[in-house]
């Protein structure tokens, strides 16, 4: 990824340096490094959660929208078979990697309680969206996103 200038940007923050495998496909990846310099809303859930299931479409959604960041999903604690097959009847068509060995868990210091969401800014840096704990609404992601976007 480059800045306007053209120059590549720099992975930075919290998750530089994690490599999670994704879900669902061959391979790893290094969020810090692929997402460098674009703001996302990264997502903790796993299959087994209810607030997570009633979530995902809403994120899913969310994610179609034109002026939407990416969304990447974090399968933490789970049955990778279990994850896809959620996926698959939500019709979940944003990415997701599994947390496997709880370093994307450790690094986001996840609470207990999922699903958890964060904004991972431009910079690299990232905050957790304390409220709403669980999305409802496409709008009401875009405003929570711009919003924490937008603060110091």
């Amino acid at each position: 990824m480059s800045d306007a200038r053209g120059r590549r940007a720099t992975a930075r923050g919290p998750l530089a340096g994690i490599t999670v495998p994704c879900l669902g496909a061959p391979g790893t990846v290094d969020l810090a490094a692929a997402l460098a310099g674009r703001p996302a809303l990264l997502n903790v859930w796993a299959s087994w959660c209810t607030p997570c299931r009633e979530e995902i479409p809403v994120l899913n959604a969310y994610a179609e929208l034109p002026d939407a960041v990416p969304v990447v999903g974090i399968d933490v604690r789970d049955d990778a078979t279990s994850a896809l097959g959620l996926l698959a009847d939500l019709d979940t068509r944003y990415p997701s990697v599994v947390d496997t060995r709880g370093t994307l868990w450790a690094a986001l210091q996840v609470p207990n309680a999922i699903p958890a969401s964060y904004v991972l800014r431009p910079d690299g840096s990232i905050r957790r969206v304390a409220s709403p704990m669980v999305f409802t609404d496409p709008g009401e992601v875009a405003r929570t996103v711009q919003r924490y976007l937008a603060e110091p």
